[in-house]
């Protein structure tokens, strides 16, 4: 008899530790964006880069086509960022993005 109240004894002490309430409602918000400022001593600027890829209305084209000029020209921001769509007669619209490419300057501590 002992047993059984030593068990009965541990659940609802479980239980009471685990609350009664539930996740009635979770949300993950996809569209988060955020604005961080910089001033140009922040940067080592360089020339003007440009960009290609074939436009996709389906797809977020702006942001595939803002990671591959990054990796592309090697850099960490492209200033002032234009991005043109190039209509072609015969294939795919092309999506263009031109800008200055820019690295962060190191800190010296």
């Amino acid at each position: 008899m002992l047993k059984y109240f030593g068990v009965g004894l541990s659940v609802a002490a479980c239980l009471a530790f685990a609350g009664c309430s539930k996740v009635v409602d979770a949300k993950i918000e996809r569209d988060v964006s955020y604005v961080v400022q910089f001033s140009g001593s922040d940067f080592n600027v360089g020339e003007a880069v440009t960009s290609e890829m074939p436009y996709d209305p389906k797809v977020n084209t702006k942001g595939l086509l803002l990671n591959k000029a990054l990796k592309e020209h090697n850099c960490d921001a492209i200033l002032l960022p234009r991005y043109e769509l190039i209509s072609k007669r015969f294939g795919k619209d092309v999506l263009r993005i031109t800008g200055r490419k820019a690295t962060f300057k190191t800190r010296r501590s």
